[in-house]
Order: C-alpha cells, then structure tokens, then sequence
C-alpha cells in the first residue's frame, strides 16, 4: 500500500522534511506511545510549523502508516540481502541458518523500539484504516526460503507456521526485553535463543 500524503515530496529538501517529521514520530512514540501520539507534539518535535506537517501528512493515520510503511521497506531491504549473503555462503545447518538470518532483526528492532512499539499497537492503531501492517507475513515467508533446504520431507507442511511463530515469539520477546537492565536482558535473549532451538529441532 503506498500512503496518501496531502502533499508528496517533490525533490530532495521534501523528502528530507518528510524524513524529519517521521524520525520526530519515531522519538514521541517511545514516550507517548504509538496511541499517545498527537500532530502538534511532532510539529513541535520536528521544529516545524503544523501546517508545513498537514501539507504532507494529512492527519495522524497518514503520518504513522508512512512510518510504517518506512519500517516495512528497511526490514525487507534486511530480508533480500541475508538471502543474498546465505546464497552467496550457504549455512551448514538450521540453527545457523536461522541465526544468520534473525541476527540482522534483533539488529533492528534494538535500534528501532518504536517500531516495535508500533506493532505492538497496530491491530488498533490501523483499524478501519486500510493498511495491512504484514511485515512479519514478509518475514516469515523469507525465513521459510531460508529453512526449507534443510527441514525434513515430512516437516514441509508444517515449516510455514514455525516460521510464523519463530517470527511472533522474536517480536514478543523483545519488546518485553526492552526495559530490562542488561544482565536481565541477556538472559532473556538466551531463552529465546533456546526455544527457538527447540523449534528448529523439530523441523529436522
């Protein structure tokens, strides 16, 4: 889905406006929340006037679902090119394979918790809105690609909904690690790492 702007960028000064507006949605979001967000804190935030912000987003729907939108092509662009580097250097069993592969999102999803917090609250933020927030559906179908060589004959039907609950049980388990001290963190993170193990052995 592309976002209807009220007015798309033009040229590079736009674009870098538009970026600006987005990058100040990002920051309130990690204080306010996705739901808590309003127009005039990101005019604010921004250092822009509300109506140099309404000319390119036209309410606050249109503002998240390009965020959104932003998101989603940075997580697919995270995607083609881990497929890219295993066809490159194939993995040589399903745990690195998905290592390889999930590494890149953990990546992310430190350096972006507002998109995190964004899917968190996207079954009531896009509600009625039209935007289909499927960037784990992209994920998830990637990571199927990634693990199919390597899960057994008899696994095949199934590798989709691991894949899919691989994707779920990442998400879920780092926004919940957000907030924890970095000891806490670790530990967290290596629970992960071996319930995903245990979902992999399953495969083979």
């Amino acid at each position: 889905m592309t976002v209807l702007m009220a007015k798309a960028p033009s040229q590079d000064r736009g674009q870098r406006r538009v970026d600006r507006l987005l990058d100040a949605a990002a920051d309130l979001i990690l204080v306010h929340g996705a739901e808590g967000l309003k127009m005039d804190m990101v005019a604010k935030q921004a250092a822009t006037s509300p109506g140099s912000l309404y000319q390119f987003f036209p309410n606050r729907a249109a503002l998240l679902t390009a965020l959104a939108e932003r998101y989603g092509a940075e997580i697919e662009a995270i995607a083609q090119s881990t497929l890219q580097r295993q066809a490159a250097v194939p993995p040589t069993s399903i745990e690195q394979a998905a290592r390889d592969f999930l590494e890149p999102f953990l990546v992310f999803y430190e350096a972006n918790p507002a998109y995190v917090i964004l899917t968190e609250a996207s079954d009531r933020i896009f509600a009625g809105a039209g935007y289909d927030f499927g960037e784990d559906d992209q994920v998830a179908r990637t990571l199927n690609q990634v693990l199919q060589p390597f899960t057994a004959s008899a696994h095949q039907a199934r590798l989709q909904t691991v894949c899919e609950m691989l994707i779920t049980l990442t998400h879920t388990a780092i926004a919940a690690a957000f907030k924890l001290p970095t000891a806490a963190k670790r530990d967290w993170l290596a629970e992960l790492d071996t319930l995903i193990s245990g979902y992999l052995r399953s495969l083979v």
